[in-house]
């Protein structure tokens, strides 16, 4: 018959070393990992060094156009931070969330989602954008055109606050610089003016007469109040070869998430079904995913930035290709499984003294 135990027993010594031990080796895990190259390393790596002279060739023009860069919001002097306000502003936006998007290992992670999506050489990619992240826009851009993918891009004019929302360089500015210059193949079909009704509704006569002005003659322009006939023109121009690889969001845009859709607190990312999306949906969206393609929807840059590996508001701005969506960490296999035979170990001389103390 076993005698009852009293308190701490010789052989709980075993039982203790190999908790302690275990503890060790978890801590101890960051001494014995190794790196490698992401997947689609050298895809990534061209996709965010485009996104870089892209965004390089902005920062000229600005500076030939003699638009002054605002260092005291724009900390690493990209060129690609609007102003606070101005008449085409269309909502609050968040200062940090603004320079972060000039990274462009966003582009990296834009190589790496739409490979998840399965994009193939050759294949459309719907992309919607809204002027509020013109260097976002540039890093997915940069990746759809470094996978030799084709993209069809309808654009939206009005930003919120720090993005291209100076009149004077607004997104059909950016644009214009890197087709121009041979760097980007944009692919833009069709512009609106964004805000309010996605009419521009809250912005001024003027500034509205300005913008329609400088739409470029080749892109259709949607102006259309009624939310059910804007969607209707925007798929027919992304459905007009059929059904894309994939839809890109870029930014806010109503056409996007939808009038009573809560967009804001979609998650950022790849979906692929409506239930992934966790919340209510609408919009192109929706649309797209009720036709089973794969959305891509990026916003809420704090936490795309963290999924990928790449700093928030960082200053300076790191080169292409130091971001954590560049690299895989794994543990040294001989390392773990002398750990996890040691505890074995002590937790089997445990078993067994037990065994002696109840014969």
């Amino acid at each position: 018959m076993a005698r009852p135990s009293k308190g701490f027993e010789k052989r709980d010594i075993w039982l203790v070393a190999a908790a302690a031990t275990l503890l060790a080796g978890y801590l101890g895990l960051g001494y014995f990992s190794v790196d490698s190259p992401a997947p689609w390393h050298d895809e990534k790596l061209a996709a965010s060094q485009l996104a870089q002279r892209a965004m390089a060739a902005v920062k000229a023009e600005k500076r030939a156009r003699g638009i002054a860069i605002d260092k005291t919001a724009d900390l690493n002097e990209t060129g690609l931070i609007g102003v606070r306000w101005s008449g085409m502003t269309t909502t609050l936006g968040v200062l940090e969330a603004k320079r972060t998007s000039t990274h462009p290992d966003f582009a990296a992670l834009t190589v790496e989602l739409l490979k998840q999506c399965g994009a193939k050489r050759g294949d459309r990619i719907a992309i919607n954008v809204s002027g509020s992240f013109p260097a976002l826009s540039l890093s997915v851009l940069s990746a759809v055109q470094t996978l030799e993918l084709r993209p069809v891009v309808i654009a939206s004019l009005g930003a919120s606050m720090w993005g291209a929302n100076d009149l004077s360089f607004h997104w059909l500015d950016v644009e214009a610089v890197v087709r121009t210059r041979g760097l980007i193949r944009t692919g833009v079909v069709a512009v609106s003016l964004g805000g309010a009704l996605d009419v521009g509704k809250d912005m001024d006569d003027e500034i509205r007469a300005q913008l329609r002005r400088r739409i470029p003659e080749n892109f259709t322009f949607i102006d259309e109040p009624d939310f059910a006939k804007n969607l209707e023109k925007r798929l027919a121009l992304f459905l007009a070869e059929g059904l894309p690889a994939c839809f890109i969001n870029v930014g806010g845009n109503l056409a996007s998430g939808g009038a009573e859709a809560d967009s804001g607190a979609l998650r950022p990312g790849l979906i692929r079904t409506p239930a992934e999306a966790g919340t209510r949906i609408g919009g192109l969206i929706q649309a797209f995913l009720l036709r089973k393609v794969p959305v891509i929807h990026l916003l809420d840059l704090k936490a795309l930035a963290v999924s990928a590996g790449i700093p928030y508001d960082p200053v300076p701005m790191p080169s292409p290709g130091s971001s954590g969506v560049f690299h895989e960490t794994g543990y040294n296999r001989s390392y773990l499984t002398a750990l996890l035979a040691l505890a074995a170990a002590m937790l089997m001389a445990y078993v067994r003294l037990g065994k002696k103390v109840s014969a």
